[in-house]
Parts: C-alpha cells; sequence; structure tokens
C-alpha cells in the first residue's frame, strides 16, 4: 500500500518494521540483523516482554558471529479492533516498511492433528482457512489507512487469496512473500543440472498459486494445479528446449528438504529478498504472491520505487492470472468477487462444515473478523475433544 514516486533515501535513514516474531517472523530478523549494515530495524508484537527477548536472542547471535546491530522495539497488538492504537504507534514509527507475519493461526497447526483426522481435515486444503490470516492483516492495513503515512506492506500471510480480497477496499499490501518463491531454489539447481550449466548463469520464472507452489518442491509436480515456469540461460530463453515436468521432477528428487515449521527457514529468506528489493534504488527481480492486488504468485521487478509483472516472455497478465485463479480454485477458492467476497468451492467448504462444523460458503471483507473468531473456536474445540 504505497505511491512513492521516485526517490532515493540511504539505506541507513530507512525503518524496517517487523512485526511478529513468531518462527518466520524470527528467521528474517536473524537474517535481516546479520549484516554489517541495513536500514533501522524495529521489532513489534502484543507482548513487548516477549518481542524484546526474542530480538535480543538474534542480536547477540549475531554479535557471536561479530555482526553488531542495535533495534528498537514496539508493541502492536492487532486484535484492537478499532485500529487506533495501531495506527498512532505506526504514525510514530513512520516505517518505510512494514513486515508482517501475523496470523491468527500458523498454517502448519493442522498438520499436528493425529491421523486418520489429519488427513480427513487435510481434503479441505488451505483456503477455507483464509479468515485466520485475512482477519490481522485487514486490521493492520485499516490501522495503516488511519495513520495517514507512507509505507509499503509486505505480508506474509497468504498474499495468494488475502491481497486480492482487500484489493477491492484499497487495502491490500504491496506484495506478499513465499509460496511461489518457495520452490525457485531447487527449481533454478535442477535447470542447472540439466542444463550443465553454472547455476549461476541460470534464471528461472514461475507463476502459480500456493497449492501448486507447496506441491512442487515437496512431490515434484503441481498436484494437478496450472503453472508456467521459464528458464534463461545468461539472456536466452531456452524453455522451448526443455521438459520444464523434467525440471519440477528433478527438483524434488535431488534437491530434497525438510517442510514445516523448518522450512520456515527458506521462506524467510525468500522473504528477505523481497525486502532488500524494496529498500534499494535498482531494479531486482524476485517472485512474489499477491503484488498489487492480484490473484496467486508473479515474478516481478521491484525496488524502492514499486513493483512491475516481469511475466514469462509472451505471456500475458490476463494469462498469469486465469493459471492463478484456477490454482486457487484447487485451495478450494472459487473466485474472490471485486468488492472481496470471497467464494469458496462446495466439497471444500463442506469438508470444513462435516469436520469441524464450520460452515462458510461465501466470506464477505465485513464478516473476516467474526469468521476467524468462530473458525479458531471451532478448532479449538476439535483439539480439545481429543482428549
Amino acid at each position: 500500500m504505497s505511491d512513492r514516486s521516485a526517490f532515493t533515501t540511504p539505506l541507513a535513514a530507512k525503518t524496517l518494521l517487523v512485526l511478529g516474531l513468531g518462527n518466520l517472523g524470527s528467521y528474517a530478523l536473524a537474517m535481516l540483523i546479520r549484516r554489517p549494515t541495513g536500514p533501522r530495524l524495529v521489532v513489534a508484537g502484543r507482548d513487548g516482554d516477549a518481542v524484546t527477548k526474542r530480538a535480543n536472542l538474534s542480536r547477540l547471535t549475531a554479535a557471536q558471529l561479530g555482526f553488531h546491530r542495535t533495534f528498537g522495539t514496539a508493541v502492536i497488538d492487532l486484535t484492537d479492533v478499532t485500529a487506533t492504537t495501531t495506527a498512532r504507534t505506526l504514525a510514530d514509527l513512520r516505517p518505510d516498511i512494514v513486515f508482517t507475519t501475523a496470523s491468527k493461526q500458523a498454517w502448519w497447526v493442522v498438520n499436528s492433528l493425529p491421523e486418520p483426522l489429519r488427513e480427513e481435515l487435510s481434503q479441505a486444503q488451505f483456503g477455507p482457512w483464509l479468515p485466520m490470516h485475512l482477519a490481522p492483516l485487514l486490521q493492520l492495513m485499516q490501522a495503516v489507512r488511519m495513520s495517514g503515512i507512507d509505507t509499503t506492506v509486505v505480508n506474509a500471510a497468504f498474499p495468494d487469496a488475502s491481497h486480492p480480497a482487500l484489493a477491492g477496499a484499497g487495502l491490500a499490501p504491496l506484495v506478499g512473500i513465499g509460496n511461489v518463491a518457495n520452490p525457485l531454489p531447487a527449481l533454478r539447481h535442477a535447470a542447472a543440472d540439466l542444463l550443465t550449466e553454472p547455476v549461476d548463469n541460470v534464471s528461472v520464472r514461475l507463476v502459480t498459486a500456493h497449492y501448486a507452489s507447496t506441491r512442487l518442491p515437496r512431490l515434484g509436480h503441481s498436484g494437478g494445479a496450472p503453472y508456467a515456469l521459464s528458464v534463461m540461460v545468461g539472456d536466452k530463453d531456452v524453455t522451448a528446449s526443455l521438459d520444464t515436468a523434467q525440471i519440477a521432477a528433478r527438483s524434488a528428487e535431488d534437491h530434497t528438504r525438510h517442510g514445516g515449521p523448518l522450512g520456515g527457514m527458506l521462506t524467510a529468506a525468500s522473504a528477505v529478498t523481497v525486502l532488500d528489493s524494496l529498500l534499494g534504488e535498482e531494479q531486482r527481480l524476485v517472485h512474489t504472491p499477491g503484488p498489487l492486488g492480484l490473484p496467486g504468485g508473479y515474478p516481478v521487478l521491484a525496488c524502492e520505487r514499486g513493483v512491475t509483472l516481469a511475466l514469462p516472455e509472451g505471456m500475458s497478465e490476463q494469462a498469469a492470472r486465469r493459471i492463478n485463479e484456477e490454482g486457487l480454485a484447487h485451495d478450494g477458492i472459487a473466485r474472490i468477487e471485486s468488492d472481496g467476497t470471497v467464494r469458496f468451492t462446495d466439497h471444500h467448504h463442506q469438508v470444513m462444515r462435516e469436520v469441524i462444523g464450520y460452515d462458510c460458503p461465501v466470506l464477505p471483507l465485513s464478516d473476516v473478523l467474526d469468521r476467524a473468531d468462530e473458525l479458531g473456536r471451532r478448532f479449538a474445540e476439535l483439539r480439545r475433544g481429543l482428549g
């Protein structure tokens, strides 16, 4: 959410606010603070004491390695539904970038359920859990608007769907992180292996939504969801000479890795590439979900002036959007209306209704906070019922 015109501000004079120090935020902070120079860092969360201790752990770990950075702290509680306190804090801090990882429930929590319940509930996919990620983001974006500051918001909470849901109200963050970016290192290495080229000479561009991006690195295929992958060697597009399905398969076979909470390390690295780009003067190619309020994930050129799409050669924005909308349907999101209303597919919402008693076929923006509370309550009841 920024309309900045061309300008150049020294990096040390910029402020980066990291909101949320859970798994992902902590990994990202550890990377950001382990540098000799950079923007002023401010870390924030609901519990000031916990934030200070977690941030100090990253700071002292960096100091052990010879990087001595300081940071500021702030208390920001997004459950303040009026958003006035958050707005005042933002107005006081005036961050150039707000990087938020806030969510009411981490994506991997459902995976902690015992079998066969986990398998049963996993059939709902990720889409119906949208309120848990959208609610804190909605509250933050309302506070940003209320604060009157000009800042760039970078969001980690299901940007593929949360950003287009907020776009109609003019509340979408500029970009997201993770998802489409996470398969890229393995895909790039696999392409370089097949081409027998140094990996530094190979680049890839990927268009796809969350569903495929989580399956490509684990399964070596997209699970039936569409995606578009292009490969460059230097400045030459060599995609036509390659079998992209083979690249995907080899990325999982030869570059297998941990997922789950530990995999947050890779997501944090993708976040840092986006943040670095948005803090710099020169455009860099990065991959982001939900750029400019669009559904799904895309390659973009990013710098402090903003972002522009950098799609594979010959691909239109309409075609890229169609790939991503079809991908979101695999996750249970049938469509997102221009006013932000989210309509879920019948099958996926029925799984939620039957397994945890949560019946939400349609989610207007006005219902997001209440639906998030209900969903959290019903999931908690499910877990308590397990003894």
